[in-house]
């Protein structure tokens, strides 16, 4: 769930500072690595270390970074893809193949490959690996490609039909062919990852979310549909659909991880939140509450629909520190605890004595409202806590976890709640009651998946569902059986 940027813009005196700013508006994706790459007519530099976009680069890096006259730029920040957060594993990454090569290629993307230690292993002969990141292997894809076809669609196409059904991904690459530096843009057949394109001030952009154009003053032109390359060189701008497949968006990314500024699917986000809340106000009716409050901040979309839906004041009962980080992707329990606890303050003239419905967009794992924010608004004083949810109850965990095991399965909260059970054949309303007992509150009102996607669109649910992009011969053993149970159970709701 990286942030990934692109920008192609000859002749720009601020494509380095807009490449900045564009990368920077995508902080939320992840603070611990950043980086961006430029190319010029004499190759390819990178700059890239642990931390946010600032931390990594200042003033007067992007001085020195526009001096060198770039032609293209790309951007990066995020979640480490291992266990590890290494300056080396950081993006963009530059390809090292062990032959003589005539394209220079530097790399970043948002995405997984599944078996990607596999392709590292019959590619070991032909590129020197120095990371430990996927992002390496799919560069090192991307440039056996271009050296078999050139680069063209052709080798994107080479790429695409590779990794189908085995990988997610929107990828920016530089690739410099000892004239000139192109901007190379291609996503999966599925259009999984989020990624969009548009012009602004004559600069072709791309980014994970829309909200880079905006902050460029400019809008995007529209999400890339699956299978969509781009390549940015001095003959032109040229894009094209390299193989036409069903499309599936990952919808939560719109309901939790996306900018509410941002375009989902041709939705502004927080719109899109506040409506699943509108669902939730139809779908439970009246309260006893006397507040709604979010929690903040990707439950503040789905409290005003809440609240406007059961006809409630909207309250700012929680403050979200401001040393706070995402912790959606932290695998280590004792870790990811700790980070909880640091997240939120209670505002105790908001909440003491009151009764409170606080809205979210999902419960993962349970860890946040367990440790924080339930803890807090308790702590506050308030007499009687609601847990409103936009999304549904998460069977299954996502692809990009099963590199863990089983433990991704049975860490998730619905899973934990029916520990030594199965949840599939359970009714909502039982779901909800072990739920809440289990996060410590006195209610929890699920969304369900019909209203999520009447609000969002057709997608990918792969944690309510298991309607995984990744073809069922790549899955492990031990989810194959847990999805034949759930098809085999499942109340559908």
């Amino acid at each position: 769930m990286d942030g990934i940027t692109g920008i192609y813009s000859p002749d720009d005196n601020e494509i380095v500072q807009k490449t900045f700013l564009a990368t920077g508006a995508l902080q939320h994706r992840g603070k611990t690595g950043a980086g961006i790459a430029i190319g010029n007519s004499r190759g390819i530099n990178i700059l890239k270390g642990i931390g946010g976009i600032a931390d990594i680069i200042d003033f007067d890096m992007i001085g020195l970074f526009q001096d060198l006259d770039p032609v293209a730029a790309i951007g990066n920040v995020g979640y480490t893809k291992n266990r590890i957060a290494e300056k080396r594993n950081a993006e963009p990454i530059m390809v090292k193949p062990r032959f003589e090569s005539s394209h220079q290629v530097a790399i970043t993307i948002s995405g997984r490959i599944i078996g990607d230690e596999d392709l590292r292993d019959g590619l070991e002969g032909e590129y020197s690996f120095e990371t430990a990141n996927m992002t390496e292997v799919m560069g090192a894809l991307l440039h056996q490609c271009i050296t078999e076809a050139g680069i063209n669609f052709e080798a994107g196409r080479l790429l695409v039909d590779l990794l189908h059904g085995r990988a997610t991904f929107a990828l920016n690459a530089l690739v410099f062919d000892g004239k000139q530096t192109h901007l190379v843009i291609l996503n999966d057949s599925r259009a999984f990852e989020p990624f969009c394109f548009g012009k602004v001030d004559g600069a072709f952009v791309v980014s994970s979310e829309s909200c880079s154009h905006r902050r460029l003053g400019g809008t995007m032109e529209r999400e890339y549909a699956g299978a969509e390359m781009t390549i940015c060189s001095s003959a032109g701008i040229e894009t094209s659909r390299l193989r036409e497949e069903t499309s599936m968006p990952d919808v939560f990314q719109g309901v939790y991880f996306g900018n509410v500024a941002s375009i989902y699917q041709g939705r502004e986000i927080f719109l899109l939140r506040k409506r699943l809340g509108h669902r939730l106000a139809d779908h439970y009716g009246k309260t006893d509450a006397d507040i709604v409050i979010p929690n903040p901040d990707s439950g503040r979309g789905v409290s005003y629909g809440i609240a406007e839906g059961l006809g409630m004041r909207l309250s700012h009962g929680l403050v979200k520190q401001a040393q706070a980080i995402r912790t959606f992707q932290e695998s280590q329990i004792r870790k990811r605890t700790i980070e909880v606890g640091l997240k939120f303050a209670g505002v105790d003239s908001v909440l003491n004595g009151k009764k409170v419905v606080m809205g979210d967009d999902s419960i993962v794992k349970g860890s946040v409202s367990e440790g924080g924010s339930v803890w807090t608004v308790y702590n506050s004083g308030a007499t009687r806590l609601e847990f409103w949810i936009s999304y549904a109850p998460m069977f299954f965990p996502s692809f990009k976890e099963w590199r863990r095991g089983k433990e991704c399965l049975h860490e998730l909260a619905v899973q934990r709640a029916f520990r030594g059970e199965h949840p599939y054949d359970k009714p909502l309303e039982e779901i909800n009651r072990r739920v809440a007992e289990l996060a410590g509150v006195d209610r929890v009102c699920y969304n369900t998946k019909e209203n999520i996607e009447a609000v969002a669109g057709p997608g990918s649910f792969q944690a309510l569902d298991a309607s995984y992009p990744i073809d069922e011969k790549h899955w492990p053993d031990w989810l194959k059986e847990e999805v034949d149970r759930y098809h085999k159970l499942s109340l559908g709701f």
